[in-house]
């Protein structure tokens, strides 16, 4: 779920990645304040395994959820992660659904862009039961959203952290 839009927006490079490499193994990068990020879905991501795995970003490299921390720490077995990773996929499917219904045909892009651009879309007040999907879906979202904050995103270390602009979509993605 890291690599596939549902946890995260985009990769923010680091000064020991080189971008020319990794769009010439098909990554597409956006730069935004002076720095470049991998946009999500990566294009690596193919049947659940990074295909340039071994020549991935360092941040990629990198990345552990709690789950997988969890689970080193001797924490909680794997099968204890692998329910939870199932409970995360089927409130995804969930939201997925609900975005079907909503008009959403965009199956690319991030979740919570996906979810934004719903949202951000005018109510159509002939359209009959509208308020009540979209408040379903803000519902589903957050319940999402806390999920993946309670067990699937680790804390942001201190040295990360940059100053906040309203114009950066990082802060909690990776």
């Amino acid at each position: 779920m890291c690599c596939d839009g549902t946890i995260f927006h985009y990769v923010r490079l680091q000064p020991r990645d080189s971008a020319k490499a990794l769009i010439a193994l098909g990554l597409k990068l956006k730069r935004k304040r002076k720095r470049d990020h991998l946009l999500q879905p990566c294009p690596a991501h193919r049947d659940c395994q990074c295909s340039i795995y071994h020549d991935r970003p360092e941040r990629c490299r990198l990345f552990e959820c709690k789950q997988l921390q969890k689970v080193s720490a001797g924490e909680i077995t794997e099968s204890e992660a692998s329910e939870k990773i199932q409970e995360a996929r089927e409130r995804v499917n969930k939201i997925l659904a609900l975005f079907e219904l909503a008009g959403e045909t965009n199956s690319k892009g991030p979740l919570t862009i996906r979810f934004e651009k719903i949202l951000a879309m005018p109510l159509d007040s002939a359209a009959g039961g509208e308020a009540d999907l979209r408040a379903r879906l803000i519902l589903e979202m957050g319940e999402f959203e806390a999920l993946i904050e309670s067990d699937f995103r680790p804390a942001k270390v201190e040295s990360e952290e940059e100053p906040s602009d309203p114009s950066d979509d990082t802060s909690p993605r990776h």
